[in-house]
């Protein structure tokens, strides 16, 4: 599964506090300008990844055909569609979907932003009542742009940008918001 990715910020401390450099303004990176979101002590892009480079500068390896997709060892990003009618607008809609390989590299997200990891995923959650009520308000509203069925009363913004699964397959655009972890889980990519 290859969902997407959304970055965290790693707090300044000051005194016991938690100070963050304007969470809520826009921060620019490669060209987009990304929304930002404080959610308790912890501030989140508040919508999903764009980029097509690392923040070292190298460019992730993109427009891989179905067998490579599943059988690269390499940092991978597509996006929803990629080579469809539909992919300039899932873009713009969804951001890209990156690979486990180009998540672990680390070098994903903006210097002083990083792929979060379940331990920042299950803040988030506690923070929001629960896994088992976070998801309303994390998903945007009927009434946002782009619009899904949550609530978004947190300000996440999550989408449903669906998946490139491990054969190259394009599913769930619609219907599923799947989101990376930095954290590995087993052995499998």
């Amino acid at each position: 599964m290859n969902p997407q990715i959304l970055a965290i910020r790693v707090p300044i401390q000051f005194g016991g506090r938690v100070l963050y450099n304007n969470c809520g303004d826009p921060y620019t990176y490669e060209g987009h300008s990304y929304a930002t979101v404080l959610i308790g002590t912890q501030c989140w892009f508040a919508e999903n990844l764009r980029s097509e480079n690392y923040n070292t500068e190298a460019a992730i390896a993109t427009g891989l055909d179905d067998a490579t997709w599943s059988t690269t060892t390499d940092g991978a990003v597509t996006v929803y569609d990629e080579g469809g009618a539909n992919a300039v607008a899932n873009l713009s809609t969804y951001g890209r979907l990156y690979n486990w390989y180009a998540v672990n590299t680390g070098n994903l997200c903006p210097t002083g932003w990083h792929v979060p990891t379940d331990e920042e995923y299950t803040t988030l959650t506690d923070g929001l009542g629960g896994t088992s009520v976070a998801g309303d308000p994390m998903k945007s509203s009927a009434s946002d742009s782009p619009a899904w069925n949550g609530t978004n009363t947190s300000g996440f913004s999550g989408l449903a940008g669906g998946i490139r699964d491990y054969d190259g397959d394009f599913l769930v655009e619609g219907f599923g918001g799947y989101f990376w972890s930095a954290s590995a889980i087993g052995t499998n990519a």
